[in-house]
């Protein structure tokens, strides 16, 4: 429950980031909302008022975090946030909107209509960004998984002669390694942190590999060695480095990388977890820890 709304209070803000839809569609509510308030139709009824008190309540709905997390269980929790917005007819409302002013600046030229053209044009300049961020940040940190990857495969292949390995990393590294080679076996997959790649597979996984990803993706987040991980039924429970490190080697996994931006007094602790014994390696700046 924590999680998703975790995700519902982070989700309006990760939405606004993936170009203007977001600011066209306030706009577009702003706007019909003055054409229905001097219109005789919103004051007579009719399904036009209906169909934009319905587009408003769940516009809002997916904005406020706690409705936000009722839509999402609602559908059973295998969705991420973005997938709410489905239920909200986006473009309707921004066709409407647009045909709507369009009629009304042929139809009749004020100052009134300019101001109104100003306005919206500026909530739109002013939310979110002009172009999806995947085109520029995330298309520069493709390489570098694979850059990981490739290095990691020819030091196994020099160590072992062999090509195939289990690997446990960050999920950056774990997403780009069944599409780089093969010969890497993840000790889980994308869907362990996008549930919407599983909705409609019944498997699950096992408490041990939800540890490790928890574990990883807190370490990554903080800094921090330890994962305490609250459960209904069990309550809280510390994660470290040496139940992660028993459960890895239990499940065969060859490799493990960490961050190599880890806090000095972090990378401490790990490396006493490891023991003196245990050199510790670096790959494309990440910490290369060999299990087998």
């Amino acid at each position: 429950m924590m999680t998703l709304l975790k995700s519902a209070t982070n989700g309006w803000l990760d939405y606004t980031q993936h170009g203007k839809y977001a600011a066209l569609l306030l706009a577009a509510i702003l706007y019909l909302g003055y054409c229905l308030w001097k219109s005789k139709a919103a004051r007579n009824g009719g399904k036009q008022p209906l169909f934009y008190l319905y587009a408003v309540l769940i516009t809002l709905a997916c904005i406020c975090p706690v409705t936000a997390v009722i839509l999402m269980k609602y559908q059973t929790a295998f969705y991420s946030y973005v997938w709410i917005w489905a239920a909200v007819p986006q473009t309707a409302l921004i066709a409407w909107a647009c045909t709507e002013f369009l009629y009304t600046l042929w139809r009749e030229k004020s100052i009134r209509n300019v101001a109104v053209t100003l306005l919206l044009a500026g909530i739109v300049i002013l939310s979110g960004n002009p172009v999806s961020d995947r085109t520029g940040s995330q298309l520069t940190q493709v390489e570098t998984p694979r850059e990981v990857l490739g290095q990691l495969s020819e030091y196994h292949l020099e160590e072992s002669g062999e090509t195939e390995y289990s690997l446990w990393a960050p999920k950056e590294i774990l997403a780009a390694a069944r599409a780089y080679s093969a010969d890497i076996h993840p000790v889980y997959g994308r869907s362990i942190w996008d549930a919407a790649l599983g909705s409609y597979s019944y498997d699950t996984y096992e408490t041990w590999q939800e540890d490790l990803y928890l574990w990883m993706n807190h370490l990554e987040e903080t800094g921090e060695p330890e994962y305490v991980r609250t459960e209904e039924n069990t309550g809280e429970r510390t994660i470290d480095f040496r139940t992660c490190l028993d459960s890895a080697a239990a499940a065969g996994v060859d490799y493990i990388l960490l961050p190599g931006d880890l806090p000095e007094d972090t990378a401490e602790k790990l490396q006493e977890t490891l023991g003196t014994d245990t050199e510790r390696k670096t790959i494309a700046g990440y910490y290369l820890i060999k299990i087998r």
